[in-house]
């Protein structure tokens, strides 16, 4: 059962500088600090590092934040929409280090230090909450970790017991062990914005399970997030299956026997009893066909190789929905 606790708050936005990190076409951001083990399909190129301060023991981790550019030196005003993957712990209160093709896009540079404006802002996210459990998890060990999630979540109960955050990677710790099995794990989850979801999951260690309960948007005043351009993502490229020809008809072999002659008789000279010969049936003779297999070419796929542009790191700063 879902139940809504929405609290009554107001969206901030937060400025700070804006800095990038990364290779150029982005990367997978199951390696930062919140270790995520579920994000959205945008994040490997637009993803952020939040700065240590809003980090916030990882409590962040997984939320969307939409960042404008409000440098003059800015050759972009675009407003950009990535995910909180990790921590920039040298990053002051406000500052996000962003993947470079996210920076790209807010600020048109591929480097420097350049003056933004952010919020954090609902996830463009479909279907219920994953809820992960850690690799090594078990009945008596059990760190859990929510994602796709509209706008994150800020605690959690886990077997009806508090689970603080580990700190150094986002995962709820349950105190409650050697009781409940996994297959019966009972979850709690409060959003940022105050809702509460409950849930009996059947959990898998190094695995997600989908829940259909998901968050709904934001409320009490705070906004809708803004349009946010696509990730210049480009469809790849399919051709067509190779056309495979059925191979050719198999004909039996043909058996041509060949006619029997009829046993030549003799007349006798003179002499009293006949003798008869018989001609030798030859014994028929089989021509068996000889088959050509089809070699058949399959066709290359080409998929199109997209670049993206290196991020600064750039920390996220929290709201409260």
């Amino acid at each position: 059962a879902t139940a809504g606790l929405c609290s009554i708050g107001v969206t901030s936005a937060f400025t700070g500088i804006a800095t990038t990190y990364g290779p150029p076409d982005g990367e997978s951001p199951q390696g930062g600090n919140c270790a995520m083990m579920k994000w959205l399909p945008l994040a490997p190129q637009f993803h952020v590092a939040i700065n240590d301060n809003q980090y916030d023991t990882g409590a962040n981790c997984g939320r969307c934040v939409s960042v404008t550019c409000v440098d003059a030196r800015c050759q972009s005003k675009r407003t950009v929409l990535g995910q909180v993957m990790d921590r920039c712990p040298e990053c002051s209160q406000g500052d996000l280090d962003m993947s470079l093709p996210m920076f790209q896009q807010v600020t048109g540079f591929t480097t420097d230090r350049l003056a933004i404006s952010w919020e954090f802002v609902d996830c463009p996210v479909t279907d219920g909450v994953q809820v992960c459990a850690k690799d090594g998890s078990s009945i008596h060990w059990l760190y859990v970790q929510p994602g796709n999630t509209l706008n994150g979540v800020k605690s959690m109960r886990i077997n009806g017991g508090d689970a603080p955050l580990f700190g150094s990677a986002y995962y709820f710790m349950s105190t409650v062990l050697g009781t409940v099995d996994l297959s019966q794990t009972q979850v709690e989850m409060t959003s940022h914005s105050g809702q509460t979801i409950k849930a009996t999951v059947a959990l898998v260690a190094n695995q997600c399970t989908q829940i259909s309960q998901q968050f709904s948007g934001v409320g009490g005043g705070q906004p809708s997030p803004p349009a946010t351009p696509s990730p210049p993502t480009q469809a790849p490229v399919t051709q067509p299956p190779p056309t495979t020809q059925s191979p050719p008809p198999t004909q039996p072999p043909s058996t041509t026997s060949p006619p029997t002659q009829a046993p030549v008789t003799l007349p006798p000279p003179t002499q009293p009893s006949p003798t008869t010969t018989p001609s030798t049936t030859e014994v028929p003779t089989t021509s068996s066909t000889d088959y050509s297999t089809t070699n058949y070419s399959s066709t290359n796929y080409s998929t199109t190789n997209y670049s993206s542009t290196y991020y600064s790191s750039t920390d996220y700063s929290s709201t409260d929905y």
